[in-house]
């Protein structure tokens, strides 16, 4: 809009001002003070002596008395009469018409209309041959004189009060004001009736008083041709008024096109959206209705085969979208890769079974186009209320079950009463998440790890919980996911890799040589300065770093290889031993085993869960061999029966780990079992 605003001042601006030029030309080659007192007549009468009141004509025609304002030569008489000074050469605002013997202008006639508004009468002195507002001014002779073109030294030395400034006039280039002064005789009723009169008369009255001044030459003086020309200019701007009137409503037009369609695709937009779904969804009829909400992920898209392919996909959603709905149905592209589409549905499984083939649809892009690419579109329904008044909330519903959709990896989700809850309390906790590390609200939890021979503790795994302050204590299931959106994970990573430090410090000054295990996220082990932090998180403690166990997941290799590999070389160096965590979950392959420096493997409780065939019993059994072929340690997790834990022994686990033995515990309690335990060691060894 503001483009073709801007080009069509371009191609009509010059127009415009000449023919403003004309006009100013015109009107300066026009006669100036010859004037005929059509628009406002001023009577000459005295109020004492009937021989001072005249009738004037002139050019035939008669003027016209006003009851209101009038002129005389002296400055005593009617008594109910506000006397003023006036300019008796000031055209058009204010002159003195020798020809008429009345004041006349743009102040007479203001006067005239405030006398018609108050009731107020006024009466010009008339001027004999100077400018006399000062003289009768200083001498209390009268009430008001006109401020155009007086001397504002004379009226700050008596300290005479103005009425705002009522117009500006300019002459050769400089504007003067034309406002009242009140001399020390005006009455204060006087004034203020005058002033609130002057507040009640808007500009474009005072606009016409102007033009009516102009517009009353003797038109007798004024030259055929130029009456001519005027018209002819005035017809040219009426004309120009309505092309840009024209030019105008269409860009109005093509503007609230733009508003309510997305230009890519050519439907409508959210705005679009919005307006239909509030105007056509009606109360009775909306419990009818579900709301759809299916895009794609544009931002990789854009990242992986570049925005002209993101482009081509949306233009074909778009084209699919109206294919696959009724002239009824609702559809707009909202923003990035996401659709919205309202259709009737009289269940789930209509709007699901919908849903399910628009999804097939889409998602044949590659194929349609010829192109070795498969887009992946997902969806998010959300079957309306009566009481889904609010488009905005509904969006938002749907938008959710697209996102979980996506989480999830599943085509589409229902936005269902259990979802939108668990959304909203995910909202809930990404608001407290950033200030929970500083205010303490983190624990450091630990789950022991049991020497299968000696069947006693021998370290644990650290791990987090949040004490939330409303919501009680919260396993890592709440809000580790949250934290990897926010990209705050790191800093949780860090705090209680610094708990265990110094959890590791206050058991060697008690003479306990255990061992902690840290886990770490793959966006942290990612970070180029990993292990130069953990060296100085560390450092900062006395403890044995063999006794640090660093955790990382299969994943964590598959997505970051250099990375992680950098990494963890740098941890070994240090001194810190290496686990691999939840083998057998489905990335680890042979060669991360020989090519990584790990010193212990943690098996997945899947494997454990399994092993109750042969061939499970044999997976898990072989496994262990190739670890131990390997020279590593392994620690089976997820022992929750005695079955199980009899099995890992006869099968040579070295460590185990699980509910058959303990649960994760706050610190506290798991060093009061670690002293219980070395109470009984002591006991067995003095025969006590």
């Amino acid at each position: 809009m503001m483009n073709k605003e801007k080009r069509f001042h371009s191609h009509y601006r010059w127009i415009f001002w000449i023919i403003v030029g004309i006009c100013g030309c015109l009107l300066m080659v026009s006669p100036g003070k010859n004037l005929k007192a059509e628009a406002v007549t001023v009577t000459v009468q005295d109020s004492e002596e009937e021989a001072a009141t005249e009738t004037v004509q002139s050019s035939g025609q008669e003027g016209t008395v006003s009851d209101w304002v009038k002129t005389t030569s002296k400055a005593t008489g009617d008594g109910d009469s506000i006397y003023i000074a006036g300019n008796p050469d000031k055209f058009p605002v204010e002159y003195y018409n020798s020809d008429t013997r009345c004041y006349e202008g743009i102040l007479p006639e203001l006067l005239k209309q405030i006398g018609e508004k108050t009731g107020l009468r006024f009466t010009y002195i008339q001027a004999v041959k100077n400018d006399e507002r000062t003289r009768l001014a200083r001498n209390g002779q009268v009430e008001l004189i006109s401020g155009y073109g007086a001397d504002r030294n004379f009226v700050n030395e008596l300290k005479l009060r103005t009425s705002p400034v009522i117009l500006k006039w300019s002459e050769s280039g400089e504007a003067e004001e034309v406002y009242l002064v009140f001399t020390v005789i005006a009455g204060e009723d006087q004034i203020q009736m005058i002033e609130n009169s002057l507040a009640e008369i808007s500009g474009s009255e005072l606009a016409k008083m102007t033009v009516s001044r102009w517009m009353t030459e003797e038109r007798s003086k004024i030259p055929t041709w130029t009456w001519i020309a005027v018209a002819v200019v005035f017809i040219l701007l009426i004309a120009f008024l309505f092309i840009i009137l024209g030019k105008l409503k269409e860009y109005k037009q093509e503007a609230e096109r733009d508003e309510r369609f997305d230009l890519l695709t050519g439907i409508g937009n959210k705005y679009y959206f919005v307006q239909c779904f509030e105007k056509y969804i009606s109360d009775q009829k909306r419990a009818l209705y579900s709301l759809i909400y299916i895009g794609f992920q544009i931002e990789k898209v854009n990242k992986y085969y570049g925005e002209s392919e993101a482009e081509n996909q949306l233009k074909y959603a778009a084209k699919e979208l109206m294919v696959s709905t009724s002239d009824i149905n609702l559809v707009a592209r909202l923003s990035g890769g996401g659709f919205a589409v309202v259709r009737a549905a009289q269940s789930e499984e209509e709007a699901g079974e919908w849903t399910k083939e628009v999804l097939h649809r889409l998602n044949r892009y590659g194929e349609k186009s010829g192109k070795d690419f498969h887009p992946n579109f997902y969806a998010g329904i959300y079957m309306l209320r009566r009481d889904d008044i609010d488009c905005a909330t509904v969006l938002n519903n749907a938008a959710r079950g697209y996102h979980y959709a996506v989480s999830r990896g599943t085509p589409y989700e229902f936005s269902n009463a259990s979802l939108l809850n668990s959304e909203k309390e995910k909202m809930q906790l990404k608001k407290g998440v950033f200030e929970a590390i500083e205010k303490g609200e983190f624990k450091m939890f630990l789950q022991p790890i049991i020497d299968r021979r000696k069947q006693n503790i021998i370290g644990a795994e650290s791990l987090s919980r949040w004490e939330h302050p409303t919501k009680g204590m919260l396993h890592p299931g709440k809000y580790i996911e949250i934290m990897e959106e926010e990209a705050s994970i790191s800093n949780l990573d860090f705090f209680i890799f610094e708990m265990a430090c110094r959890q590791l410090e206050e058991w060697k000054q008690e003479g306990k040589n255990l061992f902690l295990s840290c886990n770490f996220t793959r966006m942290t082990i990612a970070q180029e300065d990993f292990a130069e932090e953990l060296e100085k998180i560390a450092g900062r403690y006395e403890f044995d770093y063999s006794n640090l166990v660093i955790e990382i997941t299969e994943d964590v290799m598959e997505k970051n290889k250099e990375m992680a590999f950098d990494n963890i070389s740098r941890c070994k160096a240090l001194g810190f031993k290496i686990a691999l965590d939840d083998i057998g979950s489905g990335y680890t392959s042979f060669s991360d085993l020989r090519d990584y420096p790990i010193d212990i493997v943690k098996i997945d409780r899947s494997i454990l869960n399994s092993a109750v065939t042969e061939q499970g019993i044999a997976l898990l059994g072989g496994l262990i061999i190739l670890v131990h072929s390997l020279k590593m340690m392994v620690l089976c997790e997820g022992v929750e029966t005695q079955q199980q834990f009899e099995l890992l022994s006869q099968l040579n686990c070295d460590y185990v780990q699980g509910y058959y033995f303990y649960r994760p515990l706050p610190k506290g309690e798991i060093c009061r079992i670690l002293d219980e335990e070395d109470l009984r060691a002591v006991r067995g060894k003095t025969g006590r």
